[in-house]
Order: structure tokens, then sequence, then C-alpha cells
């Protein structure tokens, strides 16, 4: 009895990562999307830092 509730939980368990993946994976794809953003922010402020003669105007 005790070897059919472990596999009934890993079945359901199973079940739920299965029903959960779409969104797991829409997170993933958003906070890279978040990180390349804030490293291309990074970069031009880090480029302002060092290059302050080619932003006088802006």
């Amino acid at each position: 009895m005790q070897k059919l509730k472990v596999i009934f939980q890993v079945i359901v368990n199973l079940g739920n990562q299965v029903r959960h993946f779409p969104r797991s994976v829409g997170i993933t794809i958003k906070q890279r999307r978040q990180q390349i953003a804030a490293d291309a922010a990074e970069a031009e402020r880090l480029d302002r830092i060092r290059n302050p003669s080619k932003y006088l105007g802006k």
C-alpha cells in the first residue's frame, strides 16, 4: 500500500510540473529580456562615465 501511495504522489507531482512548465518558460524568457535591457543600460552608463565628451550635447 505504501508503494502505491508513493507512485501516486510521483504521478501527481509530474502532472503538476507538466502543467506549470509553460509558465516557467515564460517567466524565464521575461527575466532574460529584463537582464538584457539592464545590461544595455549599464553599458551605456559606464560608457557615459568613461567618455563624457561623447555625451556633451545630450
